[in-house]
């Protein structure tokens, strides 16, 4: 179900200033005002946390800025303010502080703030550069360290159908760039004050915006990075675990978090009174694809030029109704079948043109798209069939005979034959 949030507007709106305090708390924000305006419109899906800890006391530092998620584990970013160091701490679902690594050595008083994560491997920038981090390990590389026209990689995110990294800061322009910084071009920032999260949302191929705006101040914000406009759709997270006030921090997406695999998870930082806090919010379920078909089933041995029919069965994780495509091993294919209820086969004809060996394959979708893998090969092996050679006939007036001579690659049997003459005796 969806909610409608209705925005009152007074004819002024109070903004407030909150400064680093040492100690409990250590935060970074924008001036913003409490009121996130007219971007905060209607939810597109329920929001509901799932997971939320602490993440700051396991490591006593107070200035937990960027979140991510690699696959495996929780990562943050944080700034050094008990040990010189500024630091990454890797937790795993449970909130238990798995292991810690330095970040690269900077300038910037704040280190690396918010991450992205490709697949492989983690990212992050500050006013500093940009590097490349490796989960296994910790061990980084530095991308680039000239961010101009960037004053500094806040917010970001990584889309992955234009390999390139998006990134915000507070009330400035956006950016999309390479991954070596080689090519920066300005994106627009569609009048936002207080970005410091990014997030892409593979399922609906747009970007949420972890802003410090709202009531409390972690106002979350889909963004069209293909019209570079909002889309209306936004969520306010609630005040977590034991705080009084929070901030947004870092932020991302995921659909594979341990227990919550297949459910869009929108999770992050907030960087929080009296505690930074990490959490996971479960966003909806993304469609997940059918199961990899059977092997499929028919004719092992046959003939060339001759029509077989092949079936394979599978089910849809959802119940979608499900289509299969056959492969025939020779570059061609059956194309995608009619759809199907799920638990259904689907079924192909094929008649090859050529003897050899074939591995027979099929993959399924469903009705949302959702694709298969292809599943184990069925062996076919074809060959050219029998083969009649008539030879030179020979005879005189009263018998004649032929030598007929079977050339092909399997027997023939039930042959019928005869002899007409034409046009008089031997």
């Amino acid at each position: 179900m969806k909610k409608k949030i209705v925005s009152i507007f007074v004819s002024m709106l109070l903004c407030v200033t909150v400064f680093s305090v040492t100690g409990t708390m250590n935060i970074e924000n924008a001036d913003v005002c409490s009121n996130p305006g007219s971007s905060a419109a209607t939810n597109r899906d329920p929001l509901t946390v799932v997971i939320d800890f602490d993440a700051q006391t396991a490591h006593t530092e107070t200035g937990v800025l960027g979140a991510e998620w690699d696959g495996q584990y929780l990562w943050s970013s944080s700034r050094g303010l008990v040990n010189p160091t500024h630091m990454f701490f890797v937790w795993d679902t449970a909130g238990n502080l798995i292991t810690q690594y330095p970040q690269p050595a900077q300038s910037s008083a704040w280190g690396i703030r918010d991450l992205a994560f490709d697949g492989t491997y983690l990212y992050g920038g500050s006013e500093n550069g940009f590097w490349q981090i490796d989960p296994s390990d910790g061990t980084f590389t530095t991308l680039f360290t000239s961010i101009s026209p960037m004053t500094c990689i806040r917010a970001l995110a990584w889309e992955p159908n234009e390999n390139m990294f998006y990134s915000g800061n507070f009330g400035s322009g956006f950016y999309k760039f390479t991954a070596d910084g080689t090519t920066i071009t300005p994106v627009t920032n569609p009048g936002l004050t207080a970005v410091y999260g990014m997030a892409y949302d593979n399922y609906h191929d747009t970007i949420w915006i972890f802003d410090q705006t709202g009531t409390p101040q972690t106002t979350l914000l889909e963004y069209d990075h293909h019209t570079e406009t909002l889309t209306g759709h936004s969520h306010v997270l609630p005040l977590l675990t034991g705080l009084t006030a929070q901030l947004a921090g870092g932020l991302f997406y995921a659909e594979d978090v341990t227990g919550y695999v297949g459910t869009a998870i929108l999770g992050g930082m907030v960087q929080g009174t009296a505690l930074d806090r990490m959490f996971c919010a479960d966003h909806g379920t993304v469609n997940a694809p059918p199961n990899i078909p059977s092997t499929p089933s028919g004719p092992t041995t046959g003939f060339i030029n001759t029509p077989y029919t092949y079936s394979s069965t599978t089910t849809d994780p959802e119940g979608d109704q499900v289509a299969y495509w056959f492969d025939w091993d020779d570059t061609t294919n059956s194309g995608w079948t009619s759809f199907v209820p799920s638990g259904t086969s689907g079924s192909a004809t094929k008649q090859w043109t050529s003897p050899g060996t074939y591995q027979v394959t099929a993959k399924a979708k469903d009705i949302n798209g959702g694709e298969s893998g292809f599943s184990a090969p069925l062996t076919v092996v074809i060959s050219s069939g029998p083969a009649l050679d008539i030879g030179t006939i020979t005879g005189g007036l009263f018998k004649v005979s032929v030598p007929i001579e079977n050339t092909g690659s399997a027997a023939a049997t039930n042959v019928q034959w005869t002899i007409d003459l034409v046009g008089g005796a031997f």
